[in-house]
């Protein structure tokens, strides 16, 4: 009766043990990249780099606890394929509740409904370790400490197409706005100080959305993918709490094909720990457009191509700071986990008559497990 009992115990733990198991995820990233410089102010310089694109590695995990609600999970840590910097930084991780009618509540460190609106139009985000896509010479694409997070169920809309909702509530624990830990802090000691939400339209051949920030830490003035130490047309970046209204746009107008599109506008907001000089940046004005076509008949080739560029202006008569890159790429996935890539760029970052010129050259390998 012993032997019986303890089977079945050992049984029924490892049953559940199953069920509930966590599902271990990520990404492992790498390219090498040339990047030839042409400087305004400085010496130019000619570099060589291997660099690590947003790898990371990911736990989460799904309970079910009613027919409907389940309990969720995720955790994420970056980390560098090329050897550089300091692995093990934070990425998103919450716990929450999920309910199949309606939506997921989570708690923790999250990416703003604003920043995820970027992944369905930037063709080439992550690339030249995260300097190549609009994180890097636009506002608006942070994760947030401290945070509750709403994610609506998809509502139907007719026969194909669907609306949902995000919103994320910040508190910034009375400590001043900060860059740590792989996210940013708000400013403020109550909760939705600082707060970000999306709506999403979706259907096989469109997609709209429009969100917006309310005094969201994000960079000013971005220098993309310039291969430079130290300031060249002699002007520092601002980290600053940013209200920003994104609208997002991607259309499929025949098979294969996908035209995107991205508008944003950013104004400082008032806040503690705002870099010296925030005060006088006016505006923020960026925008992008690109296309992907996978070739008919050969569909593991994908050509794509991309214009993006933000306009700074500021209160007093300092000139414009006005920040363009232009790419071209082609992708070739062997299958659904392991993709080459390799693209050719040019930038420039530019105020008054200081004018910096960088070119970059790259082929790179993804893999998803």
């Amino acid at each position: 009766m012993k032997i019986n009992f303890l089977i079945a115990s050992i049984l029924s733990i490892t049953t559940c043990s199953a069920i509930a198991a966590p599902k271990i995820y990520g990404e492992i990233d790498a390219s090498l990249d040339y990047l030839p410089e042409n400087n305004a102010t400085k010496s130019d310089r000619d570099v060589w780099k291997v660099n690590s694109n947003s790898s990371f590695l990911g736990i989460k995990g799904e309970e079910k606890l009613t027919e409907r609600l389940s309990a969720v999970y995720l955790i994420e840590w970056a980390f560098n394929a090329d050897g550089d910097g300091t692995d093990w930084s934070q990425r998103d991780r919450y716990v929450g509740l999920k309910d199949d009618k309606y939506g997921t509540l989570k708690v923790g460190k999250n990416n703003s409904p604003l920043k995820k609106l970027s992944s369905a139009v930037d063709s080439f985000n992550n690339y030249v370790r995260n300097t190549a896509d609009i994180t890097s010479i636009m506002p608006g694409e942070n994760r947030i400490n401290n945070t509750v997070v709403y994610e609506s169920p998809k509502f139907a809309v007719g026969k194909e197409a669907n609306i949902e909702f995000n919103a994320l509530l910040a508190t910034g624990e009375a400590q001043g706005i900060k860059s740590n830990q792989g996210g940013v802090t708000v400013d403020g000691g109550g909760l939705g100080d600082a707060w970000s939400t999306s709506i999403t339209y979706a259907d096989p051949i469109f997609l709209a959305a429009i969100a917006y920030d309310k005094a969201i830490p994000s960079n000013f003035l971005g220098r993309g993918f310039l291969n430079a130490t130290d300031t060249h047309t002699d002007i520092d970046k601002v980290f600053a709490a940013a209200n920003t209204l994104r609208l997002t746009g991607r259309i499929k107008p025949i098979d294969g094909l996908a035209l995107k599109a991205l508008i944003q506008k950013s104004e400082v907001e008032e806040a503690k720990g705002n870099t010296v000089g925030a005060n006088n940046i006016d505006d923020s004005i960026g925008w992008l457009v690109g296309a992907e076509y996978r070739l008919p008949n050969l569909e593991k080739w994908n050509l794509k191509a991309q214009y993006s560029q933000n306009s700074t202006s500021f209160k007093n008569d300092d000139a414009d700071y006005d920040a363009k890159q232009i790419m071209a790429g082609v992708d070739y996935s062997f299958n659904k986990q392991v993709k080459a890539y390799g693209y050719t760029a040019y930038a420039t970052f530019k105020q008054a008559d200081a004018k910096d010129k960088q070119p970059v050259v790259g082929t790179g390998l993804e893999f998803k497990f």
